[in-house]
This record gives C-alpha cells, structure tokens and sequence, in this order.
C-alpha cells in the first residue's frame, strides 16, 4: 500500500519532457498530493534538503514527505500514480519484479535521449 502523504517531485524544467508531465500530473493530481519543484529553482534545497548532492539532470526524482524516502526514474512511477485518482490500481503492478525491472530500463532509455527528441527550453520560474 501507498502511503497519501504528499510527494515532492523535483523535475528538469528545461526539459520539455519533463515541463509536459509534470503538467498531466497538475491536471490529474486532484487531492493536491503531488509537489512540483524544478531543479533549477530555488526552493528545492529548502524543501527537499534530502536532494541536496544527487545528480538530479537525468531523471525525475520524488520525496515522499512523510517517511523522507526517495525514489528516482522509473521506480518513482508507482509512488507517483498510487497517488492519482484513476490510475491507482495500476501502482501495484508496476512494482512486480518482471514488470519493475522493464519500466526502470524503459525511463532510463527515455531520458537519456530526450533533449534530443523533445527539445530543450530556458528555464522560466513558471509555478
């Protein structure tokens, strides 16, 4: 089980990627449990000092607010939809050992190509 508590997510705001979904996460986040801060920004350190030292460039990190745990990429997946409505039921699944491994290796090879695919944009401090 998931715990509701809040999760920071700290994201590449030059990303274009990562700006849009961050942006179906707003819309679908309807009990506001889900924390957006860009890496870029600097609120981050405060709030998330957990963060501080990580490479945070090559993919989107999570903190779980109450426990303090972090998690990272593919593996934040879970943590990220047990928190939305709709998309609760599938949080489970994605932490089966077969199916964990795929979305894990899956993110990695996104992220590592997604300035080339995606584009990147200048940071504009827009939430």
């Amino acid at each position: 089980m998931f715990p509701k508590g809040p999760l920071i997510l700290a994201y590449d705001a030059e990303c274009s990627l990562c700006c849009r979904m961050m942006d179906r996460l707003r819309e679908r986040d309807r009990k506001g449990l889900l924390v957006f801060f860009p890496i870029q920004g600097k609120d981050l350190a405060f709030f998330a000092p957990e963060l501080a030292g990580r490479d945070l460039h090559g993919e989107i990190h999570g903190l779980e607010e109450r426990s303090r745990r972090v998690w990272s990429g593919g593996a934040l997946l879970p943590h990220v939809l047990g928190r939305l409505p709709g998309w609760r039921w599938v949080a489970p699944l994605l932490r089966l050992p077969g199916i964990s491994h795929f979305t894990v290796w899956l993110y990695r090879r996104r992220a590592a190509r997604r300035y080339q695919k995606y584009g990147k944009q200048p940071f504009s401090d827009r939430f």
